[in-house]
Protein backbone atom coordinates (compact mmCIF):
# COMPACT_ATOMS: atom_id res chain seq x y z
CA UNK A 1 0.00 0.00 0.00
CA UNK A 2 1.24 3.12 -0.98
CA UNK A 3 1.57 6.70 0.97
CA UNK A 4 -1.44 8.22 -0.96
CA UNK A 5 -3.42 5.16 -0.61
CA UNK A 6 -3.62 5.17 3.32
CA UNK A 7 -7.31 5.99 4.86
CA UNK A 8 -7.00 10.10 5.18
CA UNK A 9 -10.09 10.29 7.33
CA UNK A 10 -10.49 9.89 11.45
CA UNK A 11 -13.07 7.43 10.97
CA UNK A 12 -10.89 5.01 8.80
CA UNK A 13 -8.68 4.60 12.58
CA UNK A 14 -12.43 3.73 14.15
CA UNK A 15 -13.39 1.32 11.94
CA UNK A 16 -9.64 -0.15 12.05
CA UNK A 17 -9.12 0.32 15.32
CA UNK A 18 -5.40 0.42 15.07
CA UNK A 19 -2.49 -1.69 13.95
CA UNK A 20 -2.03 -4.88 15.77
CA UNK A 21 1.49 -5.22 17.22
CA UNK A 22 3.63 -7.47 14.90
CA UNK A 23 2.10 -5.99 11.56
CA UNK A 24 3.77 -3.03 10.03
CA UNK A 25 2.30 0.06 10.46
CA UNK A 26 1.99 1.95 7.10
CA UNK A 27 3.17 5.51 6.35
CA UNK A 28 0.54 8.12 5.91
CA UNK A 29 -0.02 10.81 3.13
CA UNK A 30 -2.82 13.09 4.16
CA UNK A 31 -4.05 16.31 2.66
CA UNK A 32 -4.70 19.06 5.08
CA UNK A 33 -7.89 18.78 6.65
CA UNK A 34 -10.04 21.56 4.67
CA UNK A 35 -12.25 23.78 6.91
CA UNK A 36 -15.82 22.34 7.21
CA UNK A 37 -19.17 24.21 6.11
CA UNK A 38 -22.63 23.84 7.66
CA UNK A 39 -24.63 23.25 4.43
CA UNK A 40 -22.80 20.47 3.49
CA UNK A 41 -21.20 21.78 0.41
CA UNK A 42 -17.51 20.91 1.33
CA UNK A 43 -15.71 19.23 -1.41
CA UNK A 44 -14.04 16.02 -0.22
CA UNK A 45 -13.38 14.73 -4.03
CA UNK A 46 -12.97 15.29 -7.36
CA UNK A 47 -14.31 12.22 -9.81
CA UNK A 48 -12.95 12.83 -13.66
CA UNK A 49 -12.53 16.35 -12.61
CA UNK A 50 -16.34 16.76 -11.08
CA UNK A 51 -16.34 18.26 -7.45
CA UNK A 52 -17.97 16.02 -5.33
CA UNK A 53 -19.65 17.37 -1.93
CA UNK A 54 -19.14 15.77 1.61
CA UNK A 55 -23.22 15.57 1.38
CA UNK A 56 -23.47 13.79 -1.21
CA UNK A 57 -20.95 11.05 -0.12
CA UNK A 58 -22.40 10.74 3.47
CA UNK A 59 -26.19 10.78 1.54
CA UNK A 60 -24.89 7.89 -0.22
CA UNK A 61 -22.74 5.61 2.23
CA UNK A 62 -25.94 6.23 4.38
CA UNK A 63 -28.24 4.88 1.57
CA UNK A 64 -25.52 1.80 0.72
CA UNK A 65 -24.38 1.00 4.12
CA UNK A 66 -26.35 2.49 7.11
CA UNK A 67 -25.13 0.29 9.72
CA UNK A 68 -21.59 0.25 8.82
CA UNK A 69 -22.07 4.15 8.92
CA UNK A 70 -23.69 4.46 11.80
CA UNK A 71 -21.57 1.67 13.52
CA UNK A 72 -18.56 3.51 13.22
CA UNK A 73 -20.09 6.72 14.23
CA UNK A 74 -20.80 5.31 17.52
CA UNK A 75 -17.45 4.29 17.95
CA UNK A 76 -16.26 7.69 17.24
CA UNK A 77 -18.91 9.31 19.73
CA UNK A 78 -17.82 6.96 22.13
CA UNK A 79 -14.41 7.94 22.41
CA UNK A 80 -15.43 11.65 22.11
CA UNK A 81 -18.07 11.27 24.88
CA UNK A 82 -15.05 9.63 26.96
CA UNK A 83 -12.21 12.70 26.04
CA UNK A 84 -15.28 15.36 26.42
CA UNK A 85 -15.70 13.66 29.97
CA UNK A 86 -12.04 13.80 30.96
CA UNK A 87 -11.56 17.08 30.09
CA UNK A 88 -8.81 17.15 27.37
CA UNK A 89 -7.68 18.39 23.95
CA UNK A 90 -4.74 17.05 22.19
CA UNK A 91 -2.16 19.81 21.73
CA UNK A 92 0.07 21.04 18.79
CA UNK A 93 3.28 19.78 20.15
CA UNK A 94 1.16 16.44 21.25
CA UNK A 95 0.10 15.33 17.81
CA UNK A 96 3.77 16.48 16.94
CA UNK A 97 5.33 14.27 19.06
CA UNK A 98 3.15 11.27 18.68
CA UNK A 99 3.77 11.65 15.00
CA UNK A 100 7.14 11.38 15.28
CA UNK A 101 6.54 7.95 17.55
CA UNK A 102 4.47 7.00 14.84
CA UNK A 103 7.28 7.58 11.66
CA UNK A 104 9.87 6.15 13.67
CA UNK A 105 7.72 2.74 14.65
CA UNK A 106 7.06 2.76 10.62
CA UNK A 107 10.72 3.17 9.70
CA UNK A 108 11.83 0.46 11.86
CA UNK A 109 9.71 -1.96 10.48
CA UNK A 110 9.87 -0.90 7.08
CA UNK A 111 13.47 -0.19 7.32
CA UNK A 112 15.36 2.04 6.16
CA UNK A 113 15.91 1.34 2.60
CA UNK A 114 11.92 0.47 1.95
CA UNK A 115 11.01 3.44 4.11
CA UNK A 116 13.37 5.96 2.06
CA UNK A 117 12.33 4.51 -0.81
CA UNK A 118 8.67 5.00 -0.60
CA UNK A 119 9.05 8.87 0.67
CA UNK A 120 10.74 9.24 -3.23
CA UNK A 121 8.27 7.60 -4.91
CA UNK A 122 5.35 9.88 -3.37
CA UNK A 123 7.41 13.22 -3.90
CA UNK A 124 8.10 13.89 -0.13
CA UNK A 125 10.52 14.13 2.99
CA UNK A 126 10.15 12.79 6.60
CA UNK A 127 9.62 15.62 7.54
CA UNK A 128 7.23 16.53 5.67
CA UNK A 129 4.74 13.56 6.19
CA UNK A 130 4.97 13.64 9.80
CA UNK A 131 4.08 17.14 9.62
CA UNK A 132 1.22 16.47 7.76
CA UNK A 133 0.36 12.61 9.65
CA UNK A 134 0.88 15.28 13.02
CA UNK A 135 -2.57 18.14 11.39
CA UNK A 136 -4.33 14.64 10.61
CA UNK A 137 -8.02 13.42 11.58
CA UNK A 138 -6.29 10.07 11.71
CA UNK A 139 -3.67 10.94 14.29
CA UNK A 140 -6.17 13.06 16.28
CA UNK A 141 -8.37 10.11 16.48
CA UNK A 142 -5.28 8.12 17.65
CA UNK A 143 -4.14 10.23 20.48
CA UNK A 144 -7.59 10.44 21.53
CA UNK A 145 -7.94 7.13 22.12
CA UNK A 146 -4.28 6.30 23.57
CA UNK A 147 -4.86 8.53 26.17
CA UNK A 148 -8.24 6.98 27.19
CA UNK A 149 -6.43 3.88 27.08
CA UNK A 150 -4.00 4.34 29.64
CA UNK A 151 -5.95 7.03 31.93
CA UNK A 152 -8.69 3.47 32.33
CA UNK A 153 -5.49 1.19 32.71
CA UNK A 154 -4.02 3.64 35.83
CA UNK A 155 -7.58 2.83 37.11
CA UNK A 156 -7.38 -0.68 37.68
CA UNK A 157 -5.24 -3.62 37.90
CA UNK A 158 -2.79 -4.36 35.46
CA UNK A 159 -1.63 -8.05 34.87
CA UNK A 160 1.84 -8.86 33.23
CA UNK A 161 1.75 -12.88 32.07
CA UNK A 162 3.41 -15.57 29.77
CA UNK A 163 1.24 -18.33 28.77
CA UNK A 164 1.96 -21.66 27.25
CA UNK A 165 -0.90 -23.22 25.18
CA UNK A 166 -1.21 -26.93 24.49
CA UNK A 167 -3.82 -28.60 22.04
CA UNK A 168 -3.09 -31.87 24.28
CA UNK A 169 -3.85 -31.61 27.82
CA UNK A 170 -0.82 -34.30 28.30
CA UNK A 171 1.40 -31.80 27.28
CA UNK A 172 0.14 -29.13 29.51
CA UNK A 173 0.51 -31.66 32.79
CA UNK A 174 4.04 -32.79 31.19
CA UNK A 175 5.03 -29.01 31.55
CA UNK A 176 3.42 -27.96 34.20
CA UNK A 177 5.27 -30.67 36.51
CA UNK A 178 8.63 -29.69 34.77
CA UNK A 179 7.31 -26.12 35.50
CA UNK A 180 7.07 -27.20 39.57
CA UNK A 181 10.68 -29.01 39.25
CA UNK A 182 13.26 -26.20 37.74
CA UNK A 183 10.82 -23.16 37.59
CA UNK A 184 8.30 -21.35 34.09
CA UNK A 185 10.78 -19.82 32.47
CA UNK A 186 13.81 -22.34 32.68
CA UNK A 187 10.90 -25.47 31.53
CA UNK A 188 9.85 -22.83 28.70
CA UNK A 189 13.11 -22.35 27.74
CA UNK A 190 13.92 -25.82 27.17
CA UNK A 191 10.36 -26.33 25.93
CA UNK A 192 11.34 -23.65 23.33
CA UNK A 193 14.38 -25.68 22.26
CA UNK A 194 12.85 -29.04 21.92
CA UNK A 195 11.38 -30.01 18.95
CA UNK A 196 8.53 -28.35 18.29
CA UNK A 197 5.19 -30.12 18.50
CA UNK A 198 1.61 -29.50 16.70
CA UNK A 199 -0.43 -27.01 18.45
CA UNK A 200 1.84 -25.84 20.83
CA UNK A 201 2.68 -22.18 21.00
CA UNK A 202 4.17 -19.34 23.81
CA UNK A 203 2.87 -16.15 24.24
CA UNK A 204 5.47 -13.34 25.93
CA UNK A 205 4.80 -10.32 28.00
CA UNK A 206 1.04 -9.63 27.49
CA UNK A 207 0.23 -6.52 29.49
CA UNK A 208 -3.26 -5.63 30.00
CA UNK A 209 -5.99 -4.50 32.40
CA UNK A 210 -8.42 -6.47 34.32
CA UNK A 211 -11.50 -5.74 32.53
CA UNK A 212 -9.56 -6.30 28.72
CA UNK A 213 -8.16 -9.51 28.90
CA UNK A 214 -6.97 -10.89 25.75
CA UNK A 215 -9.46 -12.07 23.18
CA UNK A 216 -7.01 -13.62 20.40
CA UNK A 217 -6.42 -16.24 21.98
CA UNK A 218 -9.16 -15.67 24.62
CA UNK A 219 -8.40 -15.31 28.42
CA UNK A 220 -11.70 -16.89 29.56
CA UNK A 221 -12.58 -15.13 32.90
CA UNK A 222 -12.05 -18.26 35.26
CA UNK A 223 -8.49 -18.45 34.08
CA UNK A 224 -8.55 -14.96 35.02
CA UNK A 225 -9.81 -15.43 38.03
CA UNK A 226 -7.19 -17.94 38.94
CA UNK A 227 -4.79 -15.36 37.89
CA UNK A 228 -5.49 -12.95 40.48
CA UNK A 229 -5.48 -15.23 43.33
CA UNK A 230 -1.34 -15.73 42.46
CA UNK A 231 1.25 -13.31 43.97
CA UNK A 232 3.94 -12.61 41.29
CA UNK A 233 6.18 -15.03 39.71
CA UNK A 234 3.84 -17.90 40.42
CA UNK A 235 1.71 -20.05 37.70
CA UNK A 236 -1.29 -21.53 37.43
CA UNK A 237 -2.09 -25.37 37.02
CA UNK A 238 -3.36 -26.25 33.88
CA UNK A 239 -6.05 -24.68 33.18
CA UNK A 240 -8.68 -25.40 30.19
CA UNK A 241 -9.81 -22.68 28.06
CA UNK A 242 -13.55 -22.53 26.09
CA UNK A 243 -11.54 -22.22 22.98
CA UNK A 244 -10.24 -26.28 23.40
CA UNK A 245 -6.74 -24.90 24.67
CA UNK A 246 -4.99 -25.86 27.72
CA UNK A 247 -2.74 -23.47 29.72
CA UNK A 248 -0.18 -23.05 31.85
CA UNK A 249 0.57 -19.45 32.83
CA UNK A 250 3.02 -17.49 34.89
CA UNK A 251 1.84 -13.84 36.19
CA UNK A 252 5.16 -11.94 36.04
CA UNK A 253 3.56 -9.11 37.84
CA UNK A 254 0.66 -7.13 39.38
CA UNK A 255 0.17 -3.22 39.31
CA UNK A 256 -2.72 -2.41 41.61
CA UNK A 257 -5.15 0.32 40.45
CA UNK A 258 -4.69 3.99 41.57
CA UNK A 259 -7.50 6.70 42.23
CA UNK A 260 -6.25 9.34 40.76
CA UNK A 261 -7.55 12.15 38.16
CA UNK A 262 -6.82 12.66 35.01
CA UNK A 263 -5.17 16.04 35.39
CA UNK A 264 -3.29 14.30 37.80
CA UNK A 265 -1.67 12.21 35.70
CA UNK A 266 -1.98 13.33 32.22
CA UNK A 267 2.07 14.20 31.94
CA UNK A 268 2.85 10.23 33.11
CA UNK A 269 -0.12 9.36 30.64
CA UNK A 270 1.59 11.04 27.50
CA UNK A 271 4.99 10.00 28.54
CA UNK A 272 3.88 6.59 28.67
CA UNK A 273 2.34 6.61 25.46
CA UNK A 274 5.50 8.08 23.59
CA UNK A 275 7.56 5.22 25.24
CA UNK A 276 5.24 2.56 24.61
CA UNK A 277 1.88 3.13 22.32
CA UNK A 278 -0.91 0.86 22.52
CA UNK A 279 -1.34 -1.84 19.89
CA UNK A 280 -4.40 -2.66 17.92
CA UNK A 281 -5.74 -5.02 20.10
CA UNK A 282 -5.80 -3.04 22.98
CA UNK A 283 -7.72 -0.19 20.75
CA UNK A 284 -10.38 -3.37 19.73
CA UNK A 285 -11.06 -4.87 22.80
CA UNK A 286 -11.95 -1.13 24.56
CA UNK A 287 -14.18 -0.54 21.75
CA UNK A 288 -15.78 -4.08 21.38
CA UNK A 289 -16.40 -3.82 25.14
CA UNK A 290 -18.09 0.02 25.29
CA UNK A 291 -20.01 -0.66 22.02
CA UNK A 292 -21.15 -3.79 23.99
CA UNK A 293 -22.88 -1.86 26.54
CA UNK A 294 -24.85 0.42 23.75
CA UNK A 295 -27.98 0.28 22.79
CA UNK A 296 -28.26 0.76 18.96
CA UNK A 297 -31.72 1.03 17.66
CA UNK A 298 -31.19 1.31 13.55
CA UNK A 299 -33.84 2.94 11.53
CA UNK A 300 -35.79 2.15 8.56
CA UNK A 301 -33.12 2.29 5.70
CA UNK A 302 -31.27 -0.71 6.27
CA UNK A 303 -29.82 -1.00 2.59
CA UNK A 304 -26.58 -3.21 2.76
CA UNK A 305 -26.99 -4.09 7.00
CA UNK A 306 -29.32 -4.89 9.11
CA UNK A 307 -30.41 -4.16 12.80
CA UNK A 308 -28.70 -4.81 16.43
Amino acid sequence: MGLRTFPALGLAFLAACGTPRGESPRPVELPPTPPRLDHGEEIVAFFNGEPIPWRLVAEKMLELDLKTAVDQYVRWRLIEDRRSALGFTNTAGELRRRAEVYAEQTRKQMGDDSFRSQMQRDGTTPEAWIARLARSNFLNEMLTLDKILRYNSLLEDQLEIDRLMFAEEREAVKFAESARAIGFDRAAEEWDKAERRPGVGRIRREVFGRSLPPASPILDEWILEALLKLKPGEFTGVEHSRSNLHYVILLRNLRKGRSVRYDEVQGEILEGILADPPAGPEYRRWIDREVAKCRIEYGERKTGGGGR
